[in-house]
């Protein structure tokens, strides 16, 4: 078959080739893997992770991949989530489940417009294996859950089908509008340490114990995911944290400081004689 008609040699969103990186957990055929490589080939993008795939075979993958060649042969493999993810800034994944443990959902294009309105990250689009999604353990990882819109009579689309419609999305010339300057952002790796000391520091002051339903460790997690740190904020956080943690294992001491004279509780008026503010 002939190749078809062509896009503009630099799409509109073409920073989106950049910085988006899809990421297969456990695909089972190689004949999917190629056929997402063909639809990243068609849109321009190039970043693809493949996490420990089942009985993977590149040249069985090849025969879908058409142009897709080069994408397949640029693949990351992967043996864990974790070391896909360890560079990562953002982490987002595609799922049509709703449940009280799970990361809050967007649809498609509402995703897309808020990135218009932040600076570039490096963002791993996250896709789960062909029979079942994502499992809960590895959306632990993800700040947002992303929805493409279906009928409620067939609300599934195959992996292939799911990674073109994001990347058009991403591809479409409403988002060609100037971006925010870019801000650095803490990875994976280190969003990760902080998600350990919060859990640490919440577990010795007895906010996480026996008794805590199992959900509110990862709400927890996801609020932090959602509140999206740039690199500084990150790095106050985690030794914010950490000493706290050190503190209360007594590895450092406890030196309370009173507050500044013009603090606004040092300014707080004191009460009358009957007990009223003056």
């Amino acid at each position: 078959m002939p190749r078809a008609s062509h896009l503009p040699a630099s799409l509109p969103r073409a920073a989106a080739a950049e910085w988006a990186h899809i990421v297969l957990v456990e695909p089972g055929d190689s004949l999917n893997i190629g056929a997402v490589a063909r639809a990243m080939s068609n849109l321009g993008f190039r970043h693809l992770h493949l996490v420990a795939p089942q009985r993977y075979d590149p040249e069985r993958a090849a025969t879908t991949a058409c142009w897709g060649a080069p994408v397949l042969e640029g693949a990351h493999i992967h043996a864990t989530l974790a070391e896909a993810l360890a560079d990562m800034e953002q982490v987002v994944g595609f799922s049509a489940r709703h449940g009280a443990d799970r990361p809050r959902h967007l649809v498609l294009d509402e995703w897309c417009a808020r990135l218009a309105a932040e600076p570039a990250a490096r963002t791993a689009l996250l896709f789960g294996p062909e029979d079942h999604g994502l499992h809960t353990e590895h959306l632990e990882h993800c700040r947002w859950l992303i929805r493409i819109p279906s009928t409620d009579a067939n609300p599934s689309f195959n992996l292939a089908q799911s990674v073109l419609l994001a990347l058009f999305e991403l591809s479409r010339p409403d988002w060609s509008a100037v971006a925010p300057e870019a801000k650095q952002r803490p990875t994976l790796r280190e969003l990760t340490q902080l998600d350990r000391l919060v859990d640490k520091v919440l577990r010795q002051v007895g906010y996480f114990n026996k008794g805590t339903p199992r959900p509110i460790p990862r709400l927890v997690k996801h609020l932090l995911r959602r509140l999206d740190p740039d690199l500084r904020e990150g790095r106050v956080l985690t030794g914010m944290f950490g000493k706290i943690h050190r503190a209360l294992s007594g590895r450092i001491p406890i030196h309370p400081v009173e507050p500044e004279p013009d603090s606004p509780r040092a300014k707080r008026p004191a009460p009358s004689s009957d007990g009223q503010q003056e």
